[in-house]
This record gives structure tokens, C-alpha cells and sequence, in this order.
């Protein structure tokens, strides 16, 4: 089904590219990035008299955006150029127009229609001090999902493995919920890429029906949503059925995490978490967008980076999938020597919250089941959580350390320098940035996890799915904090490792796994290709997994 559409996409790219405006969006440099960093630890450390006060867009605004003068040079060489549509948020500039008149504003190579994309562009000398990049195309083709936590239907196990579904009676057990419901004051936003997303209402009511659970719609719908993608299904009934009850929207941005970050931070009313199950390596970001004018990967991941920052500061918890092909990651999924790991991005951003994956062991014994899901099709029983690896479950969970950071997170870096000087085995020093950001901050069931497409039950792994269901069940949090406290979850980071530190049962230490295996094979020379769980922080399954009722029960305490 790919293919085909695939074929029927690039026709139809033909004939649209000329008739469709193009959405364009130009980069500023920014200033006072330091100011936004200690801002935010002010206001997302539990123990602060700030804590909790987040900041509107406009007080952010002026704080990072470049001079009006330089704002103003940008917006007259585009009056100039004919562009009159131009929408100036501060620190990017926004616009459309016809793929002839972007040629000639940036200068772009000619390739006729057979090249079907705006790359190689240029911006004028005078301007280069100002405009950092401008994302208007993606390189990778929107189908190929080589930039996506790739899903497998029932992938096949080596005999230990618990190959029964993980529905919400066994998600309420494992991570002890309540069957309180999230209230509609608490918006989960599941973020999809590159026009690539679809889903049927009706099988979300199907799925929330077989939960036991009330029926809630998808409210709000931004991009579109064409046809059914299996990670938008998964995405949508996964946080829906951990966060039972939370408002859920729906946004598919055209290309990648610039442009979606500025359309998100800048529109007026915004979720409260959001679940992004995308990534690629850090180092290879312009395999994505066009690295034109100077830009590199680095400087891409920086500046995305600041933009979740941004966001960050308005009080948004930004939940994200830490990759399915363990520390080598997608662009090492053969074990080579020259690059043996590769940190994925946005899972390794210092201001998101990073997710991995579990699985249980296969356990003979059977609970009396509530709900249709678990009736009728089995669900898991145990609670020995493990960390997804290749030889387990056909593909593993990614983890380890950013490669560009050069001091580790003040809210982690505690627990990871317990973590490198606690004598488990390592890569070479020269393998890894051991003064970076290490990931992921928790992990959850990411094994057979149920969903209907077309009124059909099937199972999907990936971190794509723990993903969605830590958002539901940060959901659960939010909801708490809010309705008690009138306090925004916000980054939650700082709360989980200072709750980590502090409740020996908020979380579900998992102590057995490792990440030196992709989703082809295992690596020779193991801990030069990853890193091994063990009691603790770690960089296979990080903080490990929420115990929701306990960690309200602190915050109740701390609070």
C-alpha cells in the first residue's frame, strides 16, 4: 500500500507544486538565549518560589526576537520580491506563494517539474546576518517514514515475551491509575510530519468502547487528516486510552520540527502535552531539510532546540519517542564501526521529555477481564518491565547521549554522574558525549499495543507507542496539578527526576536491558554500540516507568 501511494502522491505533486501556494518559513536570529534557559529553570523547578509560573508568548517575544530594524529589513526585501503576505511573528517571518515566484526570490536552480522541490536557495549577502535558514521543502520523501519510528504488526518474539495485548486493564495495574478521568482542561496534542497522517474516528470510538471507556472525538483538527496512517491511529487511541478523558487535537505540519514549533508557539490558544513519535539522527538532520546558505545539522538541532525551549516556557510538556533502532539508531542499523551511535532527534532535546520501551516476560497466568479488548483478544498480565531489544521483540528502544550539549542538564546531572561512575560497562569515552543531555527520562509498554483500523483489531510495537501512552499518563498528572494547584505541568522534567530523588516508589525502576541492538541485528563489541540498564538512572529506560497514584500522592506532600 506504501508504494501505490506513494506513485499516486508524486502524480499528483506534478500538477499541484504550480497551482499550490507554498507555505515558506524564514529563520531570524535570535538573542538573549540565556535569559530563556534561566527563565525556565526559575519557573519548571519544583522547589522554586517561581515554580509554575509560566510565560506568555509575548513576554518571550521580547526577550529572543532580533531588533525591529533588522525584522523590518527582512519584511522589505520580500515587499520588494512581490511577497505581500508575510505574517512577522518576531523571530521567524511566515508566508506563501507560487513555486515560480519562490524560485526567483531565492534563486533557486532551475530543475523543471521532474525535480519537484525548492531546494539549493539562496538569500541575499546583506541579509545572511539575519536570517539564520529558511524551511520550505523536505528532502526525504514524505512516504518513505525513514525519518518515523517504523511500527510492526505482531512482530515475532523468541518464546519469552508476553504476546498478549497491553489494553487499558492492564495499563490502569501496571502504572497504577485510577479510574478517575482526565478533565477536558488538560489538551493532548499528537503531532504528526510532512503531510503524513490519518486516522478513522470511528475506530477510535471502536477502541474506546472496547476500553470500557466514555467516547471522545478528536476536537480539533489542524493540516488535515487524509486516509489512515498506522502511526496516527496508534498515536491517537494510545494517548486516549491512557489519558482517558483528556481533550485530544490532531496537527500535521507539511515539513519538520522548525516549522511546526513556530505555527504551534505562535497561535493563540495551544494543547498542554505534546506526543511526537518522529525522529532522525542528530547529525543528519539536513538528510531532511535543505541545509542551503550555510545551515548544518547542528546549527538546525540549536535552533529547534530554542524553539522547544519557547515552548517550554508557555507551559507545554513535549513528550517524545526515543527511536526503535537503539544507540546506533536508523542510520546505523548494520553495526558499522565508523559512526557506531547516533543520538535521535528531537528524542535527545534537553527540553522535551524522552521516552523508551518495554516489554514483559511471558507469564502463565490470566486475570478475570473487565473489557471487551482484554475478553475477547487477551491482554498482558505481568509487571516485569524489560527493555525492548532486538533478540526479544524484533527491534529495540533508543537511548544514550546528544552529541552537541556541553554540560549535562542541571535536573539530570546528578543522575547520571551516578550512572557513568557506577561501574557498569561503557563505550569508549571517545564513542559518546558524556557531558550531554543523556536519554530517555522514562520509559512504558511499547509491545503489542492495541489498536483498530478499519474495525479490525491488530498489535504494533514501537516507541511510537510509549510514546502517546506516557502523554496520556502525564495527562493524568496535568490534570492533578491543575485542578488542585492551578499549576501548568509545563516542562516536567525537573519535577520527575527531583521526584525521583525523593520517592523510592514513584517509579517503576526497570534494571534489565540494553540498547546496542537496532532492528536488524545485535552489535558485535556490545558496549561500544550502546548501553546496559541497571539499578537507577539509565540511558536504556531511564528514570523507569510512572507510578501515576504515587507520584500525585507526593506532589500532594511536596505541594
Amino acid at each position: 500500500m506504501g508504494f501505490l501511494r506513494f506513485i499516486v502522491a508524486a502524480l499528483f505533486g506534478i500538477t499541484h507544486i504550480y497551482s499550490q501556494d507554498i507555505p515558506v518559513y524564514i529563520a531570524l536570529r535570535q538573542q538573549n538565549i540565556p535569559m530563556l534557559e534561566d527563565k525556565l529553570r526559575q519557573i519548571s523547578d519544583p522547589v522554586s518560589a517561581e515554580y509554575g509560573k509560566y510565560l506568555c508568548a509575548p513576554q518571550i517575544h521580547s526577550i529572543v526576537d532580533p531588533p525591529h530594524h533588522e525584522q523590518r529589513a527582512v519584511l522589505t526585501w520580500l515587499s520588494d520580491n512581490n511577497i505581500q503576505d508575510a505574517e512577522n511573528h518576531g523571530d521567524a517571518i511566515r508566508f506563501s506563494a507560487s513555486y515560480p515566484k519562490l524560485a526567483h526570490v531565492f534563486k533557486i536552480p532551475e530543475g523543471g517539474i521532474s525535480k519537484k522541490k525548492l531546494l539549493d536557495y539562496s538569500i541575499p549577502l546583506e541579509l545572511s546576518p539575519i536570517i539564520e535558514f529558511v524551511e520550505m521543502e523536505i528532502k526525504r520523501n514524505p512516504l518513505n517514514k525513514n525519518s518515523q519510528y517504523i511500527s510492526r504488526n505482531r512482530p515475532v518474539s523468541n518464546g519469552d515475551t508476553d504476546e498478549r495485548f497491553f489494553g487499558r486493564e492492564p495499563l490502569m495495574y501496571m502504572y497504577n491509575v485510577s479510574t478517575e478521568s482526565v478533565s477536558h482542561s488538560v489538551i493532548g496534542v499528537l503531532a504528526e510530519f510532512q503531510g503524513n497522517g490519518g486516522f478513522l474516528p470511528a475506530d477510535l470510538t471502536m477502541h474506546q468502547a472496547s476500553n470500557n471507556q466514555s467516547e471522545n472525538d478528536v476536537v480539533k483538527i489542524v493540516g488535515g487528516n487524509v486516509g489512515i496512517d498506522i502511526e496516527s491511529v496508534l498515536d491517537v487511541q494510545m494517548m486516549s486510552q491512557a489519558g482517558n478523558g483528556m481533550e485530544m487535537w490532531f496537527w500535521d505540519t507539511p515539513y519538520w520540527l522548525f516549522s511546526f514549533a513556530v505555527d504551534y508557539f505562535n497561535s493563540q490558544n495551544i494543547g498542554n502535552i505534546i506526543s511526537m513519535s518522529w525522529g532522525w539522527a542528530e547529525d543528519s538532520q539536513c538528510d531532511i531539510i535543505d541545509c542551503s546558505s550555510g545551515l548544518t545539522s547542528e546549527k538546525y538541532v540549536e535552533r529547534v532546540n530554542t524553539e522547544f525551549l519557547k515552548l517550554a516556557l508557555r507551559g507545554v510538556t513535549i513528550v517524545v519517542s526515543s527511536g526503535d533502532a537503539g544507540a546506533p539508531g536508523r542510520t546505523n542499523e548494520q553495526c558499522g564501526y565508523g559512526r557506531p551511535m547516533n543520538p535521535v532527534f528531537p528524542g535527545s532535546s534537553p527540553y522535551i521529555t524522552s521516552v523508551g520501551a518495554t516489554y514483559v516476560p511471558y507469564k502463565n497466568a490470566t486475570k478475570n477481564a473487565t473489557t471487551p479488548l482484554c475478553r475477547d483478544f487477551g491482554c498482558i498480565v505481568g509487571t516485569d518491565e524489560r527493555s525492548i531489544s532486538f533478540e526479544h521483540v524484533g527491534w529495540t528502544a533508543g537511548g544514550g547521549f546528544d552529541l552537541y550539549l556541553n554540560e549535562t542538564p542541571w535536573w539530570q546531572s546528578d543522575v547520571v554522574r551516578s550512572y557513568l561512575e557506577s561501574g557498569v560497562a561503557l563505550p569508549s569515552k571517545s564513542l559518546y558525549n558524556s557531558n550531554g543531555r543523556a536519554y530517555p527520562d522514562l520509559t512504558a509498554i511499547g509491545h503489542n499495543c492495541p489498536i483498530y483500523v478499519q474495525d479490525e483489531m491488530q498489535g504494533v510495537d514501537g516507541t511510537s507507542c510509549s510514546a502517546p501512552v506516557t502523554g496520556g499518563l502525564l495527562g493524568l498528572v496535568s490534570n492533578h496539578l491543575w485542578n488542585r494547584y492551578h499549576i501548568k505541568l509545563g516542562f516536567a522534567n525537573p519535577l520527575l527526576y527531583y521526584i525521583q530523588a525523593n520517592c523510592e516508589d514513584c517509579f517503576r525502576d526497570v534494571t534489565v536491558g540494553h540498547n546496542w541492538c537496532t532492528e536488524q541485528q545485535c552489535c558485535d563489541n556490545a558496549t561500544n554500540f550502546g548501553f546496559t540498564a541497571t539499578k537507577g538512572y539509565d540511558p536504556v529506560s531511564g528514570l523507569g516507568s510512572l507510578n501515576v497514584g504515587k507520584i500525585v500522592d507526593f506532589i500532594d506532600e511536596m505541594l
